[in-house]
């Protein structure tokens, strides 16, 4: 379990363990209190072995931690579960998809230590080990109130998420309440802007989904 050292005076970055888990839940319930049950998954994910593409296979769990021991906040990321129930998606290509986006789930600091930067640098932190990880796109969901801290990390704001699967077919999911953050990680990614469409869409995600040059939507197909 490596750690890493801040920008922030006093502040470390490392991966957390079975022993932080009443901390993270303490912290995590600070997110959506209106749902206790949101993490549920986070207490057992703990338990299991440290070991890559991230901190725990393919979720990473992160905690920032101050010089005398003390949780100060924490992030949580990996597999967006959207790709699993969208019905354009086999599981075959889910899975592929999987290894290639990911999602930040929650990212919170202690209300007493906000305001010191330590929820840009988990999030910092993040970008770096999904690329690492051989990830394309880093995304989360984004409150009106958070656009432009997200603009200023480098996230690009969209209406909803629409990935490619070859030169006229991509995917979608958008969320209810909320708009999407994300940003390229690779130099095989990007973002496409398509006439008729009201956000960009994800392509090259996965090879031969690069999306055609001067396609665009009519409002029920995409067209070239």
């Amino acid at each position: 379990m490596g750690t890493n050292r801040t920008r922030l005076p006093g502040i470390t970055l490392r991966d957390a363990a079975p022993s932080d888990a009443d901390a993270v839940m303490r912290l995590l319930a600070d997110v959506n209190p209106d749902d206790p049950d949101a993490f549920e998954d986070v207490r057992p994910n703990l338990s299991l072995p440290q070991e890559g593409p991230l901190s725990h296979f393919r979720s990473l769990m992160v905690v920032a931690e101050s010089d005398d021991g003390e949780t100060l906040g924490v992030l949580v990321g990996g597999v967006p579960l959207w790709l699993f129930d969208h019905p354009g998606l086999d599981p075959v290509l889910a899975h592929c998809l999987a290894e290639r986006i990911a999602v930040i789930t929650a990212v919170t600091v202690d209300p007493e230590q906000r305001g010191r930067r330590i929820g840009a640098e988990l999030i910092r932190h993040s970008v770096r080990r999904f690329t690492r990880a051989g990830y394309g796109l880093l995304s989360l969901n984004c409150f009106p109130a958070l656009e432009s801290y997200y603009l200023g990390l480098g996230f690009s704001i969209m209406d909803d998420l629409s990935v490619a699967l070859g030169p006229l077919n991509a995917v979608g999911h958008r969320w209810g309440d909320t708009r999407v953050a994300a940003r390229v990680l690779d130099r095989y990614t990007a973002f496409v802007d398509v006439p008729g469409l009201a956000s960009p869409v994800v392509s090259g995600i996965l090879p031969n989904t690069r999306f055609a040059r001067g396609a665009y939507f009519d409002g029920e197909q995409f067209c070239v």
